[in-house]
């Protein structure tokens, strides 16, 4: 009962403070769940695309297929740009709904989204070109996607966080230092997209150094 008549600016101003070792794992819980089920995604879309046959499955991999072929075939800036845009995606959808009351069954829902996204491409490119697209999705894909998705994890935590406390001052009537909250909200985000640059950056390097030594599409 005490806890949860703290301030609302505590309640914003958590990253400060000192926690036990009960009180991290609590709240490691949500990045726990969070963590599931984008493995939960992954798992799901790889054997959506192994089940796929047919002409059921031509429009997926007709779209995964274009894409790498085009990002094998574009600039190390393009390459950049598109990865970037990409993950900007998750991250300003979670950025959005962590400031809407009723975000968060959408904050959920992102790593089942992503890790489906992965599972979809991961099962391609191993049914279409066996060892060698394992070896393109190991030595191209993976690194990347494992830093963009770690910090895109952390934003849904956050967001998640942050449509609690926003909630608890609309139905509690909280007094609470709205600009303050914001401020530390943004703040964190910053810090997490700055990991998404990187992941752009290290993707953009993999396919121009690594990826275009693979002769994935050649065989198609």
């Amino acid at each position: 009962m005490r806890r949860r008549k703290r301030h609302a600016t505590i309640i914003a101003t958590r990253f400060y403070k000192k926690k036990s070792s009960g009180g991290v794992l609590k709240q490691n819980q949500k990045l726990v769940i969070l963590t599931v089920l984008l493995i939960c995604g992954l798992i799901l879309g790889a054997l959506t695309d192994k089940k796929a046959v047919g002409t059921s499955a031509a429009p997926l991999r007709e779209i995964v297929e274009n894409y790498y072929q085009v990002k094998s075939e574009q600039s190390f800036l393009q390459n950049f740009l598109s990865t970037l845009g990409t993950e900007s995606v998750y991250m300003g959808l979670a950025l959005i709904f962590g400031v809407c009351a009723f975000g968060e069954p959408v904050l959920w829902l992102l790593p089942l989204i992503k890790g489906l996204g992965l599972g979809l491409i991961s099962g391609y490119l191993y049914q279409q070109h066996a060892v060698t697209g394992l070896a393109y999705f190991s030595a191209v894909i993976l690194l990347p996607s494992v830093i963009a998705s770690a910090s895109e994890l952390f934003a849904c935590k956050e967001s998640i966080l942050m449509t609690r406390d926003i909630n608890r001052i609309l139905l509690k009537k909280q007094n609470a230092d709205g600009l303050e909250m914001f401020k530390l909200y943004f703040m964190r985000y910053a810090v997490l997209y700055g990991t998404i640059l990187f992941s752009a950056v290290l993707s953009a390097f993999l396919t121009f150094a690594v990826g275009s030594k693979i002769n994935l599409f050649s065989t198609v």
